[in-house]
């Protein structure tokens, strides 16, 4: 199933660039926190590649006037790398967190925005307008080099020695903290994320072919 509407397209595309791009100057521009450390978190990272894609992609559907169909390796990483962010924060992170004042407000409208708006309307975004049956059975595989070069970037932020402000630690996020956990345990955290990214990627994969099979044709044309 896909929508071949380009007003629709581009529609819900200036939504996700404009909301995307107030929830984070919220979420950085209005605290103590330094913007290095504001994009040293998954959460910012993430949402700013989205908005920076999702713009291109706006662009070129305002140019050609039509539905710009997006590499489908592409976009379906962009998918699975804000899907990420949505999952571990609400349902590992958001259970254990607390306000932090000048820091953090959980129930800001930027954290919402950040966490769970844009991913839900980048998800309808691949979901409406994006041809079905196009991704590849080892693109999951591929969709994990994102998430891990950001594990990587952090082990090397943590080796010079700057702690976060939330967590008072080198590490932005419990289950990578070394200095807290050990190597080890951080290994096997880390083999666990990328198990389950894995298999959120093959979900991802699943429901594309099931949607191809159920409604192959395009549907609303300009």
């Amino acid at each position: 199933m896909y929508i071949k509407n380009n007003y629709l397209s581009v529609i819900l595309k200036i939504l996700i660039v404009v909301i995307g791009t107030y929830g984070l100057y919220k979420a950085c521009f209005f605290n103590k926190v330094g913007l290095g450390e504001h994009f040293s978190y998954y959460t910012n990272l993430s949402n700013l590649i989205c908005i920076i894609y999702f713009l291109i992609l706006l662009i070129k559907c305002i140019i050609s006037r039509r539905v710009v169909e997006a590499n489908p390796l592409v976009k379906g990483s962009m998918t699975i790398l804000i899907s990420i962010t949505a999952i571990v924060y609400n349902f590992i992170l958001r259970p254990f967190m607390t306000d932090m004042d000048g820091v953090m407000d959980l129930h800001s409208i930027s954290n919402y925005i950040v966490h769970i708006v844009v991913p839900i309307l980048i998800i309808l975004d691949w979901i409406l307008f994006d041809k079905k049956g196009e991704f590849k059975n080892y693109y999951p595989f591929i969709w994990l080099i994102l998430p891990f070069m950001y594990f990587i970037f952090i082990c090397v932020r943590a080796f010079l020695g700057k702690t976060f402000t939330y967590t008072s630690s080198r590490y932005p996020y419990f289950f990578l903290d070394i200095d807290e956990y050990g190597l080890l345990q951080v290994i096997f955290n880390v083999l666990v994320a990328i198990t389950a990214i894995l298999i959120l990627g093959f979900i991802v994969l699943k429901i594309d072919k099931f949607l191809n099979k159920s409604r192959g044709n395009a549907i609303c044309q300009n």
